[in-house]
């Protein structure tokens, strides 16, 4: 009994003495990393693009080498699996070839851990360092929250800003003196499956002024299609109405209505621009009404 207590003595005594490491629970915020999550941005740029609303996803997730990583289907960026390292801060992607110092076949996006004045090796811009220029807390969305700026001013001008709960939120780019023609703006996005701000990727058309007799959801026309096609549907009562896109596996990518409408006839685009070609589903959702038809892309 006696050499039992003294194993358990030592055992206790050793834990205690073990080094501890916190995860960094906070900074993850700035980057939601989950399934479903959708951002959509207005892009500013000079000569102004024909269809300037884009839209960026994580559209699944996977594990390499025993890590998470989310698959992250940007418009803008070129990376594509990411994963949040909790003891360090960084947001990182994989890259599969090469590394950077600390890690094994992954690179550095931003370090979201940093406080203003810290400067950042982006190992995913081979030359880029940026630096933490601002924390603050701003309104987003009808809620304090807090906002980190990272700046590069060098041959190429850029800056981007992450927003805790919602992600990022800005990224502006060009030569200096610092040039305001070239942003990306976020309108609005789907966090975990709360929506905030506008998701429509593009404009809705009401079409005449009579109610019909009941709700329907026709099939987009043209299908297949390349890249664009066209989704009507009636709505026999005014309520709030939702259209998203769904990939095979049953992943949301795509919100294209999400608001309160009147009764009516519509019809709305859905730009597949941003998409690999395959088959997809969209679904109408309105009080207790909704309906799914398939769809296909072929580029």
């Amino acid at each position: 009994m006696k050499k039992l207590i003294f194993k358990l003595l030592i055992f206790s005594l050793l834990i205690l003495n073990s080094p501890s490491y916190s995860q960094d629970t906070v900074s993850a915020k700035y980057f939601p990393l989950n399934v479903g999550n959708t951002w959509v941005y207005y892009v500013n740029t000079f000569p102004p693009l024909e269809n300037p609303i884009k839209v960026s996803s994580i559209t699944k997730d996977t594990l390499i080498n025993g890590h998470k990583y989310f698959f992250y289907n940007s418009f803008r960026f070129s990376y594509e699996w990411i994963r949040y390292d909790s003891l360090t801060g960084n947001l990182i992607f994989y890259s599969g070839t090469e590394n950077c110092s600390v890690y094994d076949n992954d690179k550095i996006i931003d370090s979201l851990f940093s406080n203003v004045g810290d400067i950042i090796y982006c190992d995913n811009f081979a030359i880029f360092t940026r630096e933490c220029t601002m924390v603050s807390s701003n309104i987003v969305y009808n809620e304090l929250r807090s906002v980190k700026r990272f700046d590069h001013d060098g041959l190429v001008f850029h800056n981007i800003e992450y927003t805790e709960d919602i992600g990022l939120t800005r990224v502006a780019f060009g030569e200096p003196p610092p040039n305001n023609n070239n942003y990306d703006q976020l309108l609005g996005c789907v966090i975990d499956g709360v929506v905030y701000g506008d998701t429509t990727l593009t404009s809705i058309h009401q079409i005449g002024n009579s109610v019909p007799g009941n709700f329907n959801l026709s099939q987009n026309f043209p299908n297949p299609f390349n890249p664009n096609t066209v989704i009507s549907y009636d709505l026999q009562s005014t309520g709030f109405a939702k259209i998203r896109v769904f990939d095979v596996l049953g992943n949301e990518v795509a919100t294209l209505v999400n608001e309160k409408q009147n009764a009516g006839s519509y019809n709305v685009n859905f730009d597949g621009s941003n998409f690999s070609s395959g088959v997809y589903f969209y679904r109408l959702d309105t009080g207790d009404f909704s309906d799914t038809k398939q769809m296909i892309l072929i580029k």
